[in-house]
């Protein structure tokens, strides 16, 4: 970061450069040290201004706010006085505060020029009001709470912590805009506290869909399932628009937030793409911008327009970016040209959306493992799989499927969103991989999951799905036949002694036996997708196994990649298929 001196010597033009390509945490401190505060304020958009005033304590934020615009003040009101679809009055009465500390010019222009509903709705949360020729104002009426008037005719009670600015929000009024001080007053004897409020909420989505955040039902359409024949169906952009001068300044007020550019760390195919407009004529890649913006807004729309932490936000940012990135590579095959022409004439939220089905088309496939062999219990489903595929898994079946990624470390599960086709493809993959395997298990042993459901009632840290493939390809060793009962001392003992080489000071699976067994998979291809998963089954045995002393015997007591008697919940044999 620029140190302040350095950023007090800059021209005007320079601080407007440096204050563009600053990070929102900076952006607060150098409008105040700027020589052109409303330039730079006005440079943010609504949504930028509200995360820099969020930044900081109320002295500097009033500071920061006396520099915002009308519209601008509208926004953070929409986004402070309101939690989801409730106003929020204690975020009604400190954005009071912090108006009248900014400039009570702010003030009374946000007081007059706000919404109706808005304003006595927040106040009727706040405040009693009685007016004398209805009712005289006696102190029994009045109560303990503290009160005033400021002509002897409406009489204003309420909460001390908050009654001075009340007062001063009336004085304002009372001198310069009567008519509103006495609409407000009465508004608040005789409008009924629902109906204010709901009409009250539906200026606010108003506004708020006009910033691309339509409310949380119509946010989730952006993840509805988009085929590729509706995909083709869609009308087209067009190409080459020609702006009128009411467009041009509207273009101005409705700034697109610069934070996709500002948060952006990963470089992704998108921003390969987006390398490819900057010889575009001007104005195409801001239009773009425009489009990712919009994307970003009805992703923060779907958790109630949570602007409360700089994450929430930087979350629907980031996942705009990476699924747009990952749509323009389903479309385009990874070729950079072909993906700028369909940035050119498709709508990215489409392009969005085609990323979005791909996802949700692998989390339907994953539920649909549990509903089929697990009861619809993905707890027992999740605690059956081995790693990594328990923490792959886990994320796929979230309602939008997120990456597992080890080294992930601010998430409990290490979960983050999908940034490449790549990931993608890997996730359908092992999802694949788990169906497959399920009917394979389901067509050698038909009672087998209804078994195990019910032994993970009783013992739910013993049953692995690694334990239950290592005994079969024990058994296959054993006796040429795959059988999920546990291992005896004396089989397991035998099978180490048949499976098992010395190869240098460690033992090995023979792969002669590996191979053989994935003979048990006719197909190539089903070899093929489920080597892998065995893979890690035979690893985990070699690793666990791989390290007794020659002609020593295995403890039962020691081992998880294999079912025993020991560990094993079931003792007797089960009548196996070939």
């Amino acid at each position: 970061m620029i140190s302040p001196e350095e950023f007090q010597n800059l021209d005007a033009e320079e601080q407007a450069k440096v204050f563009l390509k600053s990070k929102l945490a900076e952006k607060g401190e150098l409008l105040l040290l700027s020589h052109q505060p409303e330039r730079l304020a006005a440079s943010l958009s609504r949504e930028e201004l509200y995360l820099v005033t969020r930044q900081v304590d109320l002295e500097e934020r009033s500071a920061i706010i006396r520099y915002a615009s009308l519209p601008q003040l509208f926004f953070i009101a929409d986004i402070e006085c309101w939690e989801k679809d409730r106003m929020n009055y204690g975020g009604f009465a400190r954005w009071l505060e912090t108006l009248q500390k900014a400039d009570e010019r702010k003030c009374l222009a946000w007081l007059v020029e706000m919404d109706y509903e808005t304003v006595v709705s927040g106040f009727k949360g706040l405040v009693r009001v009685i007016k004398a020729e209805r009712e005289y104002p006696s102190d029994e009426l009045l109560g303990d709470k503290p009160y005033f008037t400021l002509d002897d005719c409406y009489y204003i009670c309420g909460e001390e912590d908050s009654l001075d600015s009340i007062k001063r929000a009336f004085e304002l009024l009372i001198e310069n805009h009567r008519g509103r001080y006495a609409a407000v007053l009465e508004g608040i004897i005789d409008e009924m506290d629902d109906i204010l409020e709901e009409e009250a909420l539906h200026n606010r989505e108003a506004r708020l869909l006009d910033r691309g955040f339509p409310d949380s039902d119509s946010a989730h359409r952006i993840y509805r399932p988009l085929s590729m024949k509706e995909f083709e169906a869609f009308p087209r952009k067009n190409l080459n628009p020609a702006k009128t001068e009411d467009e041009d300044e509207k273009s101005v007020e409705q700034k697109a937030p610069n934070y996709l550019v500002l948060w952006t760390t990963d470089n992704f195919f998108l921003d390969e793409v987006l390398l490819l407009f900057k010889e575009d004529p001007p104005g195409v890649y801001e239009r773009i911008q425009e489009e990712m913006a919009w994307i970003a807004n009805k992703i923060i729309s779907c958790e109630g327009i949570d602007f409360s932490s700089e994450e929430r936000v930087r979350h629907g940012a980031e996942r705009a970016r990476r699924f747009t990135s990952i749509g323009l590579e389903i479309l385009s095959g990874g070729q950079l040209i072909r993906a700028k022409q369909w940035m050119t004439e498709r709508w990215l939220e489409n392009i969005f959306r085609l990323a979005a089905t791909r996802l949700l088309e692998i989390r339907d496939a994953a539920h649909r493992i549990v509903q089929s062999y697990w009861e619809k219990s993905s707890d027992d489903f999740l605690q059956f799989l081995m790693s990594p595929y328990e923490f792959i898994l886990r994320g796929l079946l979230l309602p939008v499927p997120e990456q597992y990624d080890s080294s992930v470390s601010d998430h409990p599960h290490q979960l983050r969103d999908f940034k490449t086709l790549g990931e993608v493809e890997r996730a359908q993959l092992a999802v694949r991989q788990f169906e497959r395997i399920h009917a394979w298990l389901r067509k050698q042993f038909p009672n087998l999951f209804r078994e195990l459901c019910a032994e993970m009632k009783v013992k739910p840290e013993e049953i692995r799905l690694s334990t239950l493939l290592g005994t079969l390809f024990a058994s296959f060793v054993l006796r040429g036949k795959i059988d999920p009962a546990p291992l005896s001392p004396k089989e397991l003992d035998s099978f180490f002694r048949k499976a098992f080489e010395l190869r240098g000071k460690r033992y090995y699976l023979m792969a002669a036996l590996k191979e053989k067994f994935l003979g048990l998979f006719p197909s190539r291809d089903e070899r093929e997708l489920l080597t892998p998963l065995w893979g890690l089954v035979f690893q985990e045995m070699e690793d666990e196994l791989g390290g007794i002393q020659a002609g020593s015997t295995p403890d039962l007591r020691y081992i998880q990649s294999l079912r025993t008697s020991h560990n094993g919940a079931r003792g007797k044999k089960k009548n196996v298929r070939h």
